[in-house]
């Protein structure tokens, strides 16, 4: 996804929460002023809070670039990783090996900077698959999570430019 993240080093206020409908599932984003800080895939019933909210037209232009903040969080390693799920292109996935030989680090470091991941969906880790297989996602190998995996992986694919 062409996210472009601006890293914001604290924000406070008030937290707003907004559902989002995606192809995927529903995606709660949790913000202050502004600035995104953090994001959960909301795996009940709920209904979205906000249809109108401005991360909907995403969805219906997903080759436009979009600009986030993002509070940034985690260690220089975990930071380190994550930038690196950025590069994935759009609509590709990359082995955890992979991705772990590029950065010189281990596939279950990855794996793990993955799983704690706090902006599933805007940084990709959705794009990073085992060697034999999915591998895992939100720190689930199986279930709902990995479904949502699935599918995000199915839109990216189908809108690839």
């Amino acid at each position: 996804m062409p996210f472009i993240i601006e890293w914001v080093e604290k924000c406070e206020g008030a937290e707003d929460v907004a559902r989002l409908q995606t192809p995927a599932g529903l995606f709660a984003v949790h913000s202050r002023q502004g600035v995104i800080c953090q994001t959960d895939w909301t795996l009940d019933d709920c209904q979205t809070s906000s249809a109108e909210h401005e991360l909907n037209r995403y969805w219906q232009h997903p080759d436009s670039p979009f600009r986030i903040k993002l509070l940034k969080q985690g260690s220089l390693y975990r930071n380190r990783v994550w930038a690196a799920l950025c590069q994935i292109p759009f609509g590709e996935t990359m082995a955890y090996s992979a991705l772990a030989k590029s950065i010189d680090s281990s596939a279950r470091a990855v794996g793990n900077a993955c799983r704690d991941n706090p902006y599933a969906l805007f940084i990709p880790c959705h794009r990073v698959v085992s060697v034999s297989g999915m591998g895992g996602y939100c720190g689930k190998t199986d279930g709902d999570l990995i479904a949502i995996k699935h599918k995000l992986l199915a839109f990216e694919a189908q809108h690839k430019t």
